[in-house]
């Protein structure tokens, strides 16, 4: 059975047919529009251009949905409404609908990690912060949109907002996003630090977290504030679920430098855990292409 998946984003939707086999046998990307007319028009372009090589389709969306109704109704990325019941022939095809951090959440667990483990959450680094959390086996929905870890509030600082809207919230300080903005703003201080140097040429907030450069003591502080907020959200997190493992995603996933062991080092100096193990953390595998097949493996398994 093969199932049409489509990952949309706030700038780009990615689309692939995914076989049983979960192998993506053609794949492809549009610019996300401005509305839901022009939107529905793309989607019903795609299933067109692909209707004789799937039999369902599958859609993760960057936001909240309403499963039950084939609607997607809001996200601070995509801000407009999408009733996908609109689609042509839309009862002709079995449809799903998740929102992204459940579908890269429910990828990297099937596929790399539940013959070890039964509880896991995955964080997915970009703009903002997404997440999926995996309990016993099974996605932690809640009344439905259960997971939105980037927007728990973190931090009392009311002059930051995250792009959920909400000031001081967890994606406002640890989110992609941030850690470019701070080697941008690094690297028109000290533009022949050895950070950039190297961002000049990666261009990607990560180099933050390469151990191999010799970091001012400014873009110390700037590196371990970062990794101190992303270490206090994932003890949180274990402290209210109890997981076995973390999943970082996003983005950074293809280049993650040395932020794993910074995090695990950071935890280690700071906190104790005397009767039980802080979780293996571990970074996401399935790298841009996790939203297509995530979308396919929960539409077979769900």
């Amino acid at each position: 059975m093969n199932i049409l998946s489509f990952d949309v984003g706030g700038t780009s939707i990615k689309y692939g047919v995914v076989d049983s086999d979960f192998r993506i046998l053609n794949k492809g990307s549009v610019e996300t529009p401005k509305t839901e007319e022009t939107f529905i028009e793309i989607i019903n372009s795609i299933i067109s251009d692909n209707e004789n090589n799937f039999n369902n389709i599958s859609v993760a969306m960057p936001g909240y949905v309403n499963k039950k109704e084939s609607l997607y109704s809001y996200g601070p990325h995509l801000k407009y409404k999408i009733d996908f019941s609109k689609l042509s022939n839309f009862s002709e095809y079995e449809f799903h609908l998740d929102n992204d951090g459940n579908v890269a959440a429910y990828c990297e667990y099937f596929l790399n990690h539940r013959n070890k483990f039964s509880n896991l959450i995955m964080l997915t680094f970009g703009t903002g912060v997404g997440g999926g959390i995996i309990s016993e086996g099974k996605l932690l929905r809640g009344r439905g949109n259960a997971g939105e870890i980037g927007h728990m509030l973190t931090s009392n600082d009311r002059e930051v907002e995250g792009d959920g809207g909400k000031k001081g919230s967890f994606e406002s300080s640890v989110a992609a996003s941030v850690w470019t903005k701070k080697c941008l703003e690094l690297a028109k201080q000290n533009q022949n630090s050895d950070l950039a140097k190297i961002f000049a040429i990666k261009n990607v907030g990560s180099v933050l977290f390469d151990n191999t450069l010799n970091l001012t003591i400014q873009e110390t502080d700037v590196r371990d504030e970062i990794i101190q907020n992303i270490s206090n959200g994932l003890l949180s997190l274990f402290e209210i679920f109890d997981n076995e493992a973390f999943v970082l995603g996003g983005t950074m996933s293809s280049e993650p430098f040395d932020l794993i062991e910074l995090i695990q080092s950071d935890i280690k100096k700071r906190y104790k855990f005397p009767s039980r193990n802080f979780p293996e953390i571990f970074i996401a595998s399935q790298g841009k292409d996790s939203g297509i097949i995530g979308a396919a493996l929960l539409a077979q398994n769900e």
